[in-house]
């Protein structure tokens, strides 16, 4: 037993976590909001990417969605494989070099398949991230104090979307006073050449933070996976697992998967829609829609404070529960925020729509925790990130994109494109959300007496 568990051990007391731990969730909360304007810069620059290579909204939305969606996913698996294998550090190390180099190699490209094939690249690279720091985390900090760390963690996604509408809009309104300028080795470039280049080469700075901690050895439970593996008769813990409760993780695969669409869709073309509808620039609407997520990340700590009251009141699916009230309140904003004529109002109802689609990876993530073995709960998480990807960034934007070209055949409709995906996932959100409930609080039950019973030798 370690000096740490002994402590814990003997006086109860929680074990103090050192400064280096907290060092380590900075780096990679950095590297995590740094690759969210990697990301999400593109969504800035449509209007002047659009004019410049003569693209169609769905080419955009290809670059927007797909490029990204299902590289990031595709080779989430085998990086995910990678990270239980090798050194986390070098492998974030050499994924963030990819993506930076990727954003910077956008800034070159000249035409849509060069912009294509650099977008797929950063989606790569950004894949190595995730898993690799929830696994450093899972080993660096104690199992009492690993939500906390995990959170501020997870708070990064959208300080990234803030900083990326933030500091994107100053960089496009600096890049345009140089608009046309005759660089070496780019020539002459475009305002949105130069915004490319410039968000991706700090990344190469930014890799080096990795080595600033050490790599955490590795805390494995053999006897917790030993006992599931054995009690699922070999044929394994997450097969067995899943057949057990089909019916639930189906009903919030599908769920969720709305949820995530509906998020990253918005994410991709808002703003788009400030532009074409309100006629912003990104120096407007960059500062608003930074602020606008900012309040959504808040609103994480809001509801899951009174996620838990509710579960400490003995609500055992208060975590879907509550997330179904959330949808069914909030939904009005969905539909409302495509029918004003006022910016301000839209900001306001996108703001709200946000707190539903902001948080539900945390509640996904909460229900594994409450229901899932120690041994499956990774590969669970790894499993919806896979389809959320997929069906969020690839499909979302995608679809806007299809139904705007191919459908209203007008580019000015983008708002009722966008108003029939965010109405059709409220929908099918909240059915799915409900249908679920049946299922849940039976299952945290099961559960909860399984962690009670004695574990036979």
């Amino acid at each position: 037993m370690s000096g740490d568990a002994s402590v814990r051990a003997t006086t109860g007391a929680p074990v103090p976590v050192a400064l280096k731990s907290w060092w380590m969730v900075a780096v990679l909360f950095s590297l995590y909001v740094f690759s969210w304007l990697d990301r999400l810069i593109l969504s800035m620059l449509v209007g002047p990417i659009k004019a410049d290579l003569v693209l169609s909204d769905f080419q955009i939305s290809l670059l927007l969605g797909p490029a990204f969606a299902v590289f990031y996913a595709l080779f989430g698996l085998p990086l995910g494989w990678a990270v239980d294998r090798y050194a986390r550090r070098w492998v974030v190390f050499f994924g963030v070099v990819l993506w930076a180099a990727a954003t910077v190699a956008s800034g070159f490209a000249r035409s849509f398949e060069a912009l294509l094939l650099a977008r797929v690249c950063v989606g790569i690279g950004e894949a190595a991230l995730i898993p690799a720091a929830y696994s450093l985390l899972a080993d660096e900090f104690p199992r009492e104090r690993l939500t906390v760390a995990t959170s501020v963690f997870q708070m990064a996604g959208k300080v990234g979307s803030a900083t990326a509408f933030g500091l994107g809009g100053i960089a496009i309104a600096y890049a345009t006073t140089l608009d046309g300028t005759d660089w070496p080795f780019l020539g002459q470039a475009a305002a949105w050449h130069l915004v490319l280049i410039m968000v991706g080469l700090p990344g190469f700075l930014m890799a080096l933070l990795i080595f600033t901690f050490r790599e955490p050895p590795r805390r494995d439970a053999p006897g917790v996976a030993a006992m599931a593996s054995k009690r699922e008769g070999g044929r394994g813990a997450l097969v067995g697992f899943v057949r057990e409760n089909w019916k639930l993780v189906g009903l919030m695969m599908i769920g969720f998967s709305f949820m995530a669409i509906c998020g990253y869709t918005l994410t991709s073309w808002v703003p788009t829609y400030l532009g074409r509808i309100f006629h912003w620039t990104p120096l407007q609407y960059g500062p608003a829609l930074s602020v606008m997520n900012i309040i959504a990340a808040g609103s994480l700590v809001v509801n899951g404070r009174v996620v838990d009251h509710l579960f400490g009141k003995g609500m055992k699916d208060a975590h879907l529960r509550f997330y179904s009230w959330l949808i069914l309140a909030l939904a009005p904003a969905g539909f409302f925020m495509f029918t004003t004529d006022n910016a301000w109002l839209f900001l306001a109802c996108y703001c709200v729509v946000q707190f539903t689609t902001v948080p539900f990876m945390i509640y996904v993530s909460s229900v594994i925790a409450l229901l899932a073995p120690n041994a499956v709960r990774g590969q669970l998480i790894a499993v919806f990130l896979f389809v959320f990807t997929i069906l969020g960034m690839g499909a979302g934007p995608a679809i806007v994109g299809a139904l705007t070209d191919f459908v209203f055949k007008d580019e000015a409709r983008i708002g009722s494109s966008l108003m029939i995906v965010t109405v059709t996932c409220f929908i099918g959100g909240y059915a799915a959300m409900r249908l679920s409930l049946r299922h849940l609080a039976p299952a945290v039950l099961r559960a909860e007496g399984a962690a009670r019973a004695p574990i036979a030798s």
